[in-house]
């Protein structure tokens, strides 16, 4: 999508002082000398082509996104090299905030530095909508031109981490603190080994450590661990489904960082889809794409 250009600002006084000098042109040529004629000529001129000028500029731009990551997290920045056919000056719209002038400076190539565009939240884009602005050839007034720029490949913007959910806890039998509760206690036994700090209490095998004359514990078969499911169902209000995700997010690297299997379960654009996620980037991803559940129960 592309909008027709249009000045940036209340060109009325400019405008005013064309009118004026198209005026004093007019009697000039009517009733003047020959150098208040050519005075008139020039500064009529050249305010015409300064007011004007940079529309024409506008319209006639071509401006692309030639390259962009496939990632990127809400509030953080993220580089997109934008090319441009001359000098302009680009600001992101709502939900990408930041500005910065791409294109060539006269003569010299167009330098190839990324633009810096902030994601003020979640989510998946394949365009990035932009303000292009000009006020070439004399800077007397700006205009500017909305543009809609597709992506090389889709953006997937993750949620920020926030803090996770409470697990439940224990007493530790050594000291009384409470600490995370992890299931251990599974499996078939299949031997016994020396006791190792940590190991709990109720594993003690008697016999073997009357046996070796020291402290043994039972060795057990650990059976395939059992993933943590986790269902995020997003409310309707985009912020408060975007705390939520930051939520979800910090509770599966949680997770994650313990070596547990997560089995995350969320609401798509293409309905429900319940998939393990392996790393963090690909549970932000997975939130990225989340949408808002007609489940109104408690996320």
């Amino acid at each position: 999508m592309s909008r027709l250009a249009r000045p940036s600002r209340n060109a009325a006084p400019v405008v005013v002082a064309i009118a004026v000098l198209g005026i004093w042109w007019l009697v000039a040529h009517n009733g003047g000398s020959g150098w208040v004629q050519a005075l008139g000529d020039v500064v009529f001129g050249t305010l015409f082509i300064g007011i004007f000028g940079p529309g024409v500029v506008l319209t006639l731009a071509k401006v692309r996104i030639a390259g962009a990551p496939v990632d990127g997290i809400a509030g953080a920045p993220v580089d997109f090299r934008i090319e441009a056919s001359t000098r302009l000056l680009v600001c992101g719209r709502a939900p990408f905030d930041g500005e910065a002038f791409v294109g060539p400076v006269g003569r010299r190539p167009a330098p190839d530095n990324a633009v810096p565009l902030v994601p003020e939240r979640r989510g998946v884009y394949d365009a990035v909508m932009l303000d292009i602005a000009t006020a070439a050839p004399f800077a007397l007034q700006w205009w500017t031109r909305r543009v809609a720029l597709r992506l090389p490949s889709t953006l997937h913007v993750a949620p920020r981490t926030g803090r996770p959910a409470s697990f439940p806890l224990r007493a530790d039998e050594d000291t009384g603190a409470t600490v995370d509760w992890i299931q251990t206690d599974a499996g078939q036994p299949r031997g016994a080994r020396p006791y190792q700090p940590g190991d709990s209490r109720r594993r003690v095998h008697w016999s073997a450590t009357a046996h070796a004359g020291e402290l043994m514990v039972r060795e057990l078969e650990r059976p395939s661990a059992e993933p943590v499911t986790l269902t995020v169902l997003l409310p309707q209000d985009p912020r408060e489904a975007d705390r939520v995700a930051e939520r979800a997010l910090g509770t599966i690297t949680r997770f994650l960082e313990r070596g547990s299997t997560v089995l995350l379960a969320t609401v798509e654009a293409s309905g429900p889809v319940t998939a393990s996620v392996a790393d963090r980037r690909a549970a932000g991803r997975r939130l990225a794409r989340a949408v808002a559940s007609a489940d109104t129960g408690s996320p």
